[in-house]
């Protein structure tokens, strides 16, 4: 059972590719953290140092440690020479692209992961109609050749599986049952629009999948050797957190964490929860929001990908540096700390939060209101599952509008969850 209470201190953790960064939270207090003598810039050392500090900060010792994980996860990806696993990729849709320019991503980072691309013919629309039954004799022939590339990671992606991801499911078991051992991350269980945007959602998520493994492999290890019992989170793109198992199946929410941490360590640091935060990238000034005490996110293009991914992050809009001359909604801060502090501060004081992205069809407003808390009991147990205690968890957003070029009655619902840590959950 992990340490809880006031007197525990948090711990957050920032991995970037050549070193790792640490700061302690204890109530209003921050502590950054040195590294270990010798000089232990690893995450190791970092991590044994930041308990270090707990022990003498808080009465009772360090209760987690929070680790943001998404600059290590951009430099593998950007990096030609890193060790990423190939991944094939496949599409279920009626009919294959004949333009060669739509049959691959237009992003080069995602396209250059991919080993090999098949197109089966299946999928559905929107509203979960099919628009053409599952190709079977396709499916068989894929599965064939893929046994004998060698290749165990695997992106699919079906039209419409956001609705219905029958078809999806079913090349998912098929692929399974020819290689067995083979990794699948599949384009329904992240929601969003878009089929190029889906895509290159799971791709990216299925090359990450052995490093996340591996580098939270490694944290849990160096927990194991510091005194005391520490729970494992890992910061999610949403500015929130999960549990160490949800992020090795789902690596790619784990992603883009890094600007949602920094704008609500700023905010605690500045003691607000509800503020606008500028920020400096490569010199430029950037402006990002909290609200409520949460990084206002929504799925956007990350810096360095070329494409659009369905996970929520942080939104940093350029911000010239006299923005809002006194006439801003809420304060205005202008943090004075590294970056690496307020993502560590951020990550620190992080919550467990889920996000869901659907399309849904209702016909009356009393079916609406069905579908609005339908999804809400989703996103709940979803959080739950994150690390949210029960009874803890508050609906943070929900939005529904009309998809446009669509059916009269078409919806987009979206519902952000938090919620509180059940510290219960420590070696899950």
């Amino acid at each position: 059972m992990p340490a809880q209470g006031d007197d525990v201190a948090h711990i957050g953790v920032t991995l970037r590719p050549h070193r790792a960064y640490a700061a302690v939270v204890h109530g209003a207090t921050v502590l950054p953290v040195e590294p270990v003598a010798p000089a232990r810039a690893d995450l190791e050392g970092v991590v044994a140092a930041a308990v270090g500090v707990a022990l003498r900060a808080a009465p009772g010792g360090a209760g987690a440690v929070t680790v943001d994980l998404a600059p290590l996860l951009l430099d593998t990806l950007v990096r030609t020479e890193a060790e990423v696993p190939p991944v094939a990729a496949v599409r279920i849709v009626p009919r294959a692209a004949t333009d060669p320019a739509l049959a691959r991503s237009p992003a080069e980072l995602v396209e250059r992961r991919i080993a090999r691309r098949w197109t089966v013919a299946g999928g559905h629309d929107l509203l979960g109609n099919e628009l053409t039954p599952l190709d079977g004799d396709g499916l068989a022939l894929l599965c064939e050749e893929l046994a004998g590339t060698g290749i165990r990671h695997v992106a699919i992606v079906a039209a419409g599986s956001q609705a219905r991801p029958a078809h999806e499911r079913e090349v998912a078991d098929a692929i399974l049952a020819a290689v067995p051992g083979a990794r699948i991350s599949v384009a329904s269980d992240y929601g969003g629009q878009g089929l190029v945007a889906r895509e290159a959602t799971v791709v990216i998520d299925s090359a990450l999948t052995a490093l996340t493994e591996r580098v939270l492999d490694r944290c849990e290890r160096t927990l194991a050797r510091l005194p005391g019992s520490l729970e494992l989170r890992v910061a999610r793109g949403d500015g929130g957190y999960s549990t160490p198992s949800r992020i090795r199946v789902t690596p790619v929410v784990a992603f883009g964490a890094t600007e949602a941490l920094e704008l609500c360590g700023a905010a605690h640091l500045a003691g607000l929860d509800d503020c606008r935060v500028l920020l400096s990238r490569d010199g430029r000034p950037v402006a990002g929001e909290v609200r409520h005490g949460l990084a206002v996110v929504r799925p956007d293009v990350p810096v360095g990908i070329g494409t659009e991914l369905v996970v929520p992050m942080a939104v940093l809009t350029g911000a010239p540096p006299d923005s809002y001359p006194g006439g801003a909604d809420v304060p205005v801060i202008r943090p004075d700390a590294p970056p690496h502090v307020l993502a560590c501060v951020g990550a620190a004081i992080s919550q467990p939060a889920s996000w869901l992205d659907e399309v849904a069809f209702i016909e009356s407003a009393a079916e609406l209101d069905h579908v609005r808390r339908d999804a809400e009991e989703r996103a709940t147990a979803m959080v739950m599952a994150n690390g949210a205690a029960p009874g803890s968890t508050r609906v943070a957003e929900v939005s529904t509008v009309a998809v446009p070029y669509s059916p009269s009655g078409t919806i987009r619902i979206r519902v952000r969850v938090a919620g509180s840590p059940d510290t219960s959950l420590a070696g899950r």
